[in-house]
């Protein structure tokens, strides 16, 4: 007979364009994970969820689903109270109270980047530490913060938002948000070609390959450019890691984190040796130098591992207080 802690959940990672879903145990995914594109429409998802919970329930035991979705999520009601243009219609959903209704199986609901946070941070064995921030860098940036082993949302929901953390007074920068200068505008993707574009001012094809893509750069043309050899597209991604740092750094001497978790699509063009000496740099010495910065451990997986992870902790929880009782 299986033990208890050993029946896996069902992780969701609900984002605008797919639906990524798999068992997960002890904060790791068990086998690969589905992939299906996201329906338009709340009442389209909410189908497709709960085919994807049938279907595994055909072939497997199940102690709950944690559900990872874009937007500001009510964790306690599970309802998603701030919406993202990704996914039109979607706030005002009472997603956990439909998904218990539908299955009878235990539900959390949290917001992605929270979720993601909370799987990194447990499946890297740092939930002992005092605080940890992954910084999702991407299109935009996103971000979670995890204190002695617990996600912090903050008194609205909204405390890992720390891409519109702002970094610049000079309203040059519009944000998807409708603020000015967020830290994304800079340090994520759109902000690296921002950069580029700013950069090609004034500049001669003789001193930039760039130059004839100007109005239409792509990260992907800046990072070839600097890997062939181009001084300005060089200088581009040296700005882009002095922007990444800044947001780091209010970070740091507001929290005083133990760590980063570095994860996103862009990640993979940071220099984390040099971020890290960025911040020693631009940082009380106390703050910065003791500071560590990891990758991430579980790729696009981390928001479903996350929720996933979220449910088995709340039966656990539940089954303690029990106990105690």
């Amino acid at each position: 007979m299986m033990n208890k802690s050993q029946i896996p959940s069902i992780g969701i990672d609900l984002g605008g364009t797919k639906i990524l879903a798999g068992l997960v145990s002890a904060c790791r995914l068990l086998g690969e994970p589905i992939k299906v594109p996201t329906p338009k429409g709340a009442d389209n998802i909410i189908e497709a969820i709960l085919e994807i919970i049938a279907n595994f329930q055909k072939d497997s035991l199940v102690l709950g689903v944690g559900i990872s979705t874009a937007g500001i999520v009510d964790p306690n009601s599970g309802e998603v109270i701030g919406s993202t243009g990704n996914l039109p219609g979607w706030e005002g959903t009472a997603l956990k109270t439909i998904i218990q209704n539908r299955t009878a199986l235990r539900c959390v609901v949290e917001n992605d980047a929270n979720a993601a946070a909370y799987g990194e941070c447990h499946a890297s064995g740092l939930g002992h530490n005092t605080c940890v921030i992954m910084v999702t860098l991407g299109t935009g940036i996103g971000g979670g913060i995890v204190l002695h082993g617990r996600l912090y949302r903050g008194a609205h929901f909204a405390g890992g938002e720390i891409g519109h953390i702002k970094i610049s007074m000079d309203n040059k920068r519009h944000c998807t948000c409708g603020l000015w200068d967020c830290w994304e505008t800079y340090g994520s993707g759109r902000g690296l070609q921002a950069t580029g574009w700013e950069l090609l001012g004034g500049v001669s094809e003789s001193q930039s390959s760039m130059v004839p893509l100007r109005d239409r750069l792509t990260t992907q043309n800046i990072i070839d450019a600097a890997n062939s050899g181009d001084l300005i597209a060089k200088k581009a991604i040296e700005k882009y890691h002095e922007h990444i740092a800044c947001g780091m750094v209010a970070l740091c001497h507001s929290l005083d984190p133990d760590c980063f978790v570095i994860s996103g699509g862009m990640s993979k063009f940071v220099d984390l040796k040099l971020l890290k000496d960025l911040l020693v740099d631009r940082t009380l010495p106390r703050v910065g130098e003791k500071l560590e910065i990891y990758p991430s451990c579980l790729g696009e997986a981390a928001g479903l591992v996350g929720a996933g992870q979220l449910v088995l902790d709340a039966v656990t929880e539940v089954e303690q207080v029990s106990v105690a009782g």
